[in-house]
């Protein structure tokens, strides 16, 4: 009973049961993706037909609901400089604490047990500067699409509280305005750099901050319509939801037709198309909640809770370092029992692991937050 009580979570009432499912599958995808490894060629490929891009799910569902937070915040209490500072110190006590916890703890193991690690590739890292325009695989890879986000979170309140105090733009006018133009940068920033032959420089674009900004815009266009159009949002979540459904096989089709990340379709079409699927998902989604949780609710509602800690934990550190680095002689085997026994460790680990931060590090942390405002 004291074990269960350990590792069990409180799920609030208020919970949009919609989005729990978007994000459980999203880090799942994430998480699977990165497994590719530990599995057959024959087994992964059969996954892989199954598999959607959990990076783009999880931008438009920050970007739909980080929108809604700024949008109610400014339409209950204005734009000042106590709601940005108010809303910057929120994010990151939501953000920070973890992150920075597993690049001290990466730092040191990879000190300790990769030969020849220097230190100083961790610097980048501290300030979300390792991928804004290039990607780095120097140390904790996976972090690229934090580095967006946070960069998002910095930049997209910023854009807004000028645009309001300084050019007296009404915030509606502002929000879409500002959104939109961001969305058509990182699209015509990408087709510029394939038109123009220089985007083999960018090592790989998919992980540059200015390359992939756009989007999270889809997701705040759609925290836009959900707020200032809601009859339109509600009454085509349906028809929107069907769309979502064929915009996804069909950007499944397509990205199997065309897989080379230097096509015009990955580089022009891939982004786009996969966004403006989920964000047709996001009207019938964002409405769904449950009154009663029975257990796949309570699984799927759980996976949710934990997954930025999942997302910390599961590659650098299970994958790259136990794995493959410190425990790599006693995985050493290369007969299915091997197989199985680094792909059971690989998940129990990660989710346990998960799990365990997000109620005894992540949760604290949080709270911290509601004790500190601006006036």
């Amino acid at each position: 009973m004291q074990i269960k009580n350990f590792f069990k979570l409180d799920i609030g009432h208020n919970r949009i049961f919609g989005l729990d499912i978007l994000r459980m599958l999203a880090i799942l995808f994430v998480v699977f993706s990165h497994s590719a490894s530990l599995l057959p060629d024959t087994v992964y490929t059969f996954f892989d037909l199954f598999y959607f891009d959990g990076v783009c799910i999880f931008f438009v569902l920050s970007g739909f609901l980080i929108g809604n937070i700024i949008i109610k915040s400014v339409e209950k209490n204005g734009f000042s400089r106590s709601e940005l500072f108010t809303f910057w110190i929120r994010r990151w006590f939501r953000t920070l604490p973890s992150y920075y916890l597993f690049v001290l703890i990466l730092g040191v193991l990879s000190k300790v047990f990769i030969t020849g690690f220097p230190l100083r590739a961790i610097i980048p890292f501290l300030f979300f500067s390792q991928n804004l325009t290039h990607a780095n695989d120097s140390f904790f890879g996976e972090s690229w699409s934090l580095s967006v986000e946070e960069w998002f979170y910095l930049s997209i309140p910023l854009l807004l509280f000028f645009s309001v105090n300084f050019f007296k733009i009404n915030f509606k006018r502002s929000l879409i305005l500002v959104s939109v133009a961001l969305l058509l940068f990182s699209t015509f920033l990408r087709y510029y750099m394939y038109s123009s032959g220089h985007l083999p420089e960018m090592v790989d674009y998919r992980r540059v901050v200015i390359m992939r900004m756009d989007n999270l815009m889809y997701g705040v266009i759609g925290a836009y319509l959900s707020f200032y159009y809601h009859h339109f949002w509600t009454k085509n979540k349906y028809k929107f939801f069907v769309t979502g459904i064929v915009l996804m096989l069909a950007w499944k089709v397509l990205s199997y037709l065309y897989p080379n990340i230097e096509s015009f379709y990955y580089v022009n079409l891939f982004y786009p198309l996969f966004c403006m699927a989920v964000l047709c998902l996001l009207p019938l989604l964002s409405q769904y909640s449950l009154k009663k949780y029975g257990k796949i609710a309570t699984a799927v509602t759980y996976i949710s809770l934990i997954s930025y800690s999942l997302y910390l934990i599961h590659f650098s550190l299970i994958k790259k370092l136990l794995i493959d680095n410190i425990f790599s002689s006693f995985f050493a085997g290369s007969g299915i029992e091997f197989m199985v026994l680094k792909n059971v460790f690989y998940w129990v680990a990660s989710i346990l692991g998960a799990l365990l931060l997000y109620k005894y590090f992540e949760i604290p942390t949080m709270k911290l937050r509601d004790k500190i405002k601006f006036k």
